[in-house]
């Protein structure tokens, strides 16, 4: 694709496909990298995106998740983790792979492994505190995982989305999907509604770039 009507042609082709705009900038973006590299003397504009409101919990939706008293080893485990992330955004991978060690009770800290390896601290809440304290006495120790199986494996991502989505019809939660990924965007715009700074929150949640966190 050497000319600038030959990648339009292409960019047609995958709309045509049923590719979304989304997708195709993201493919553009690489390709006008390379143009520029190779100095090609033209770039291809993006694709208007449409701008999604994104999905949250309601804050009585929020209330029933938080109040709901689990009951069994996988319910409290899910319920917990769960909680943690509405507590400080964590996306769910990391929280699955999250070492006891990593959680500073003392100093109100957790030690997450995010993409690509980069580790950052996120802040827990007093609450939250108390409530991972005592979930941590019963089910984890020293050199486990904190949300771990009873072999100290890692749960799958699907098994846990399973779990917690049995809690989410137990409550009767509707409206809204129901997924931890829902929780992190509960967690960010509740923190910007309630007077967080931008910056901090796109710290907190690991984005590369705060225009990633604008969207909220």
């Amino acid at each position: 694709l050497e000319t600038e009507a030959a990648l339009k042609q292409r960019i047609i082709e995958l709309r045509c496909r049923g590719i979304s705009p989304v997708s195709v900038n993201s493919w553009l973006r690489c390709i006008n990298a390379f143009l520029n590299w190779k100095q090609a003397g033209f770039k291809v504009p993006k694709l208007k995106e449409e701008q999604k409101v994104i999905a949250t919990l309601t804050p009585e939706q929020m209330k029933a998740l938080i109040t709901f008293r689990p009951k069994g080893v996988n319910q409290t485990r899910t319920h917990t983790a769960a909680l943690l992330i509405l507590d400080g955004g964590y996306r769910i991978s990391e929280l699955l792979e999250l070492p006891f060690g990593d959680c500073d009770f003392e100093n109100l800290v957790v030690k997450v492994r995010g993409k690509g390896g980069k580790h950052r601290l996120v802040p827990l809440s007093n609450d939250m505190r108390k409530l991972l304290y005592r979930y941590a006495n019963k089910a984890s120790g020293a050199g486990r995982l904190m949300f771990g199986t009873r072999n100290n494996t890692p749960v799958t991502v699907r098994n846990f989305e399973r779990d917690f989505k049995a809690i989410g019809q137990k409550l009767g939660i509707s409206g809204v999907r129901f997924s931890p990924h829902t929780l992190r965007h509960s967690f960010a715009v509740s923190y910007l509604r309630n007077g967080g700074n931008l910056f901090y929150l796109s710290k907190i949640l690991g984005h590369s770039s705060v225009t990633i966190t604008q969207r909220y």
